[in-house]
């Protein structure tokens, strides 16, 4: 039978990650898109032979991605943005198709991203979370977790769809205005919804 997929999202700094780390605690599978896509930059050849053509020799430095530099090409364009998704997003793609088929005794899975809608990868979730806050909450969050300047962090959140668009298409929406006991029990609550669900449309695997 089909698969279950939740499809987790928000912008930088709303708690997407933290969110997601509390399934992983009661054994769901997690597939973050963010932290694949960094990794296969660094490890598949045809990735680095694109985005150097594309963007320079500087986009890689001792022969890993040099996010800075590239941070600041993408994140001040959106047209540098749609091209850098165009040639890692095929190998996320497929990255994930074998990942989910690896997971044979989970009753659901997860996929995190940032780019959910953006990528088109949430045309393939049952449902969809999105997680939200005020900007200068995920701000300050982003200034301590990554060390950037708020002009650099407003780029990335300018360029990515506006949480009202994203909500629209979400199933559950998040205010993640409070303290990280309050994600882990909603994380607990939504499980136990998604079982319930799972087991009442027949879709377990």
């Amino acid at each position: 039978m089909k698969y279950f997929l939740i499809g987790i999202t928000g912008q930088m700094g709303s708690g997407k990650s933290l969110f997601s780390s509390f399934f992983e605690k009661i054994g769901i599978p997690v597939y973050s898109s963010d932290k694949k896509g960094k990794m296969l930059m660094n490890k598949i050849d045809n990735i680095k032979k694109d985005i150097i053509k594309f963007f320079g020799k500087k986009s890689y430095e001792k022969n890993r991605i040099n996010t800075n530099f590239l941070s600041e090409k993408v994140f001040q364009d959106p047209i540098a943005l749609e091209l850098l998704c165009s040639i890692v997003h095929p190998w996320v793609f497929l990255d994930f198709k074998n990942w989910i088929l690896s997971q044979k005794k989970t009753l659901y899975s997860i996929r995190e991203s940032a780019l959910l809608f953006e990528s088109g990868a949430y045309k393939n979730c049952d449902l969809i979370i999105t997680l939200t806050s005020p900007m200068e909450m995920m701000i300050e969050r982003v200034m301590k977790r990554d060390n950037l300047k708020e002009n650099q962090i407003m780029n990335r959140l300018n360029i990515q769809i506006p949480n009202r668009e994203k909500i629209k298409y979400s199933n559950i929406i998040i205010e993640n205005i409070q303290d990280i006991s309050f994600l882990e029990k909603k994380a607990k609550q939504i499980h136990l919804e998604i079982i319930s669900k799972i087991y009442k449309n027949g879709k377990r695997r």
